[in-house]
């Protein structure tokens, strides 16, 4: 089975085919329909970054460690 992706709008119920797709006239396809969804763009570079902690002179205090 081949497989290709791409977007479009719907008009009265017609979905466009771009034209780079013109082989696939007149053949029998199945068709799955996703929402875009619209997503706000933000300037924000929203990346996580590991850290390190050095803790080998550290004491640890189960106590302090588990209140609430």
């Amino acid at each position: 089975m081949n497989a290709l992706e791409f977007e479009t709008e719907i008009h009265d119920g017609i979905v466009k085919i771009p034209t780079q797709y013109t082989s696939w006239q007149e053949k029998s396809v199945r068709v799955i329909l996703l929402e875009v969804e619209n997503r706000p763009t933000s300037s924000k570079s929203l990346k996580f970054e590991a850290c390190s902690i050095k803790t080998k002179s550290y004491r640890f205090n189960r106590e302090q460690a588990n209140e609430r």
